[in-house]
C-alpha cells in the first residue's frame, strides 16, 4: 500500500470547504504523527493549508501532535502561535512567540518572524483594549517588536516595517504619545517604498507593503494601483481577507472617504471572485446616491484597466441587490430570518406587483405574519426613505415539513423607493458544474449593526426541487436569496447540515447548504395558485 499524501488530501477537502472531512483528516493525521518515529516533512504543508483555511482548531490539534516529537520545531511553534492569535488566544500566543524569539537554537529567520509575531500579538491587544494607558503600552510594545524585526534586514523584512508604519500613523490619529526618537510614519514609508520598488522580484507581500506605504504618504491613486497589482498576484482568500482587515481595523479605512472609497470596493470585489470569498458591508456602503454615481467618475477605469473595472461594476451590482434584501424581525428588532423583494408577476401572474419572499419556517411557523416587521437595512443611510414595513397579506405558504417547499410570499403595507426587485434567472447554470458559483446575501448572525454578508459558495448539484452549495463558513440566513454569478435569483436558502443526502441518485451524504430552486417555487405556484389571505 502506497503512503497517503496528507497535504494533497487536506488541500482537496479545504478547497471544497468540506469541513467535516477536513476535521476527520486532521484527527487522522494527528494520530499518524503519534505513530511515526520522526516528524515527517509533510507537517509544514498541512499546517499551512489549515492556516490559510482558518481552521484553527484543527491546526492546533495537528501542531500539538507535532510538538510531541519535541518542542524544538520552530516552524511548528510559529504556526501554532499564529493559530492561537487568529482564534483570539493572544496571551498564550505571545508566550510562544517570546520563547521562540529568545531560542538561540532556532534559525535566525524563525526568531525574526517570532518578533513580528510578538508585534502582532500586541497590535491585536491594542485593537481590543479600551483602557487608555494599556492601549498606549500595547501599541508601543507592538511598534518596538515590529521595528526590531524590520531593522534586522531592512531589504528583507519590509513587511514588519510597514506594520510599524501603520502603528505610527495610528498613534498620530489617536493622539497617542510614543517614546521620544520614534521614526516618522511618512519617512519610514518612503524608505520602505523605495526598497520594495527596487526588489528584483515582486510578489503578493511586496505589493501589499507598497499599497500601505502609498496610503501613509497620501498618494491615494497609487494606493489603488498597488491594490490592483496585489490582486494580479492571485493571492489566496486568506491573504486578501487579512489585508482588508488591516486596512479597516488599523488604518481605519471606510467607504465614506478616500482612499477607502476607492480601495475597499476594489479589494472586496476581488475577494468575492476568489473561491470562498466572503464580504461584509455596512448599510453606508449601499447608499442610493453612492450607487447612482459613476464609479470614480471614470478615474478608476483609467487606474485599474477595463477588466478590473468590470469586476468592480459586478461587485456594485451585488451591492444593489443588497438593497432588496430585508431582515424579518419582531417589533423589538429581534432578527428571525431574511426575505427579499421580487416582482410578483415574475413568479405568478396573480401576485401583486411587489412581494417579499422568505421561508415558511420563518413566517408563519416561527413568527406570525401579523407580528412580523420587514426591515430593509440597506436603506438605513438613505435619509428620508422609509425602510421598515408591516405585513399586509399572506399570498402563499408552503410548510417546511415533509420535504415541503418551505416558502412564504408576503405583501407589505408599503415598499421602499428606488429599490430594484431581485431579477430572476432564466434557469439554473448548465452542467458540468465545475467552477460554478452561487452567491448568498443575508444578515450575519448576531450582527448588532445592519450589515450584509455577500457569500461565495461552490455550487455542488441541483435537481428539480433543490440546489446544494457549500460555503467556506458555517451557517447562513434562512430566507436569503441565492444568486448565480450574474446576481440573478436561482434559489431560496432554507437549510444546511453535515449529513445532507446527495442528489441525483449519487448515494451517500455530504456537508452542504440547501436552497429551494426558483423553478420549484414557480411550479408550486402553478399547481396551487396564490390566494390573498388578509391578516
Amino acid at each position: 500500500m502506497s503512503p497517503r499524501s496528507w497535504p494533497r488530501e487536506v488541500r482537496a477537502a479545504a478547497s471544497t470547504f468540506d469541513w467535516p472531512a477536513l476535521a476527520q483528516l486532521a484527527a487522522e493525521y494527528a494520530t499518524h504523527l503519534y505513530a511515526v518515529p520522526t516528524l515527517p516533512d509533510s507537517v509544514g504543508r498541512v499546517l499551512l493549508v489549515l492556516q490559510q483555511s482558518r481552521r484553527y482548531k484543527e491546526l492546533e490539534l495537528v501542531a500539538d501532535a507535532a510538538l510531541a516529537h519535541g518542542p524544538d520545531a520552530p516552524a511548528v511553534r510559529r504556526h501554532y502561535a499564529q493559530a492561537l492569535v487568529d482564534s483570539g488566544n493572544l496571551a498564550v500566543a505571545l508566550r510562544l512567540y517570546t520563547e521562540l524569539a529568545a531560542d538561540e537554537t532556532a534559525p535566525r529567520g524563525e526568531r525574526i518572524e517570532a518578533r513580528g509575531g510578538i508585534g502582532r500579538c500586541y497590535k491585536e491587544m491594542f485593537l481590543a483594549c479600551t483602557e487608555p494607558d494599556r492601549r498606549r503600552r500595547f501599541l508601543s510594545r507592538s511598534l518596538e517588536a515590529y521595528l526590531a524585526a524590520y531593522l534586522e534586514d531592512t531589504d528583507v523584512y519590509t513587511w514588519h516595517g510597514i506594520n510599524a508604519v501603520s502603528l505610527l500613523a495610528r498613534a498620530a490619529r489617536d493622539g497617542i504619545q510614543l517614546p521620544s526618537g520614534s521614526p516618522k510614519a511618512a519617512a519610514l514609508a518612503d524608505d520602505i517604498l523605495r526598497t520594495v520598488d527596487s526588489a528584483p522580484v515582486r510578489d503578493t507581500w511586496t505589493e501589499v507593503t507598497a499599497c500601505e506605504a502609498a496610503i501613509a504618504l497620501g498618494r491615494y491613486d497609487e494606493a489603488v494601483e498597488r491594490g490592483e497589482a496585489f490582486i494580479e498576484t492571485t493571492p489566496e482568500m486568506f491573504t486578501v481577507a487579512t489585508f482588508l482587515r488591516q486596512l479597516q481595523k488599523v488604518w481605519q479605512l471606510d467607504t465614506t472617504t478616500l482612499p477607502g472609497d476607492d480601495l475597499l470596493p476594489v479589494l472586496r470585489s476581488a475577494l468575492l471572485a476568489v473561491d470562498g470569498g466572503q464580504v461584509t458591508v455596512a448599510s453606508s456602503d449601499l447608499r442610493a446616491t453612492r450607487l447612482a454615481d459613476e464609479l470614480g467618475g471614470g478615474r478608476l477605469e483609467a487606474i485599474l484597466g477595463a477588466d478590473r473595472y468590470l469586476s468592480l461594476s459586478w461587485y456594485r451590482t451585488g451591492l444593489k441587490r443588497c438593497r432588496a434584501v430585508a431582515r424579518i424581525q419582531t417589533a423589538d428588532d429581534l432578527g428571525v430570518g431574511t426575505g427579499f423583494l421580487v416582482a410578483g408577476p415574475d413568479l405568478h401572474p396573480d401576485l401583486p406587483p411587489l412581494v417579499v419572499v422568505t421561508n415558511g419556517h420563518v413566517v408563519p411557523e416561527d413568527l406570525d405574519p401579523g407580528q412580523a416587521h420587514v426591515a430593509f437595512h440597506g436603506l438605513d443611510d438613505d435619509q428620508g426613505r422609509q425602510g421598515r414595513f408591516r405585513v399586509a397579506r399572506q399570498w402563499w405558504y408552503q410548510p417546511s415539513a415533509d420535504r415541503g417547499l418551505d416558502t412564504t410570499i408576503l405583501e407589505l403595507d408599503g415598499y421602499p423607493q428606488d429599490v430594484v426587485p431581485t431579477p430572476l434567472a432564466k434557469g439554473l447554470p448548465p452542467r458540468p458544474l465545475s467552477h460554478r458559483r452561487a452567491y448568498v446575501i443575508g444578515h450575519p448572525g448576531g450582527s448588532a449593526q445592519p450589515q450584509f454578508s455577500l457569500q461565495d459558495n461552490i455550487l455542488l448539484d441541483y435537481d428539480h426541487r433543490v440546489l446544494h452549495y457549500r460555503s467556506p463558513t458555517e451557517g447562513g440566513s434562512s430566507g436569503s436569496p441565492v444568486s448565480d454569478d450574474e446576481w440573478r435569483l436561482i434559489g431560496l436558502h432554507h437549510a444546511g447540515g453535515t449529513g445532507v443526502p446527495q442528489l441525483n441518485k449519487a448515494g451517500g451524504t455530504y456537508a452542504a447548504n440547501e436552497g429551494i430552486t426558483i423553478d420549484a417555487i414557480r411550479g408550486g405556484l402553478a399547481h396551487r395558485p396564490p390566494e390573498c389571505s388578509p391578516l
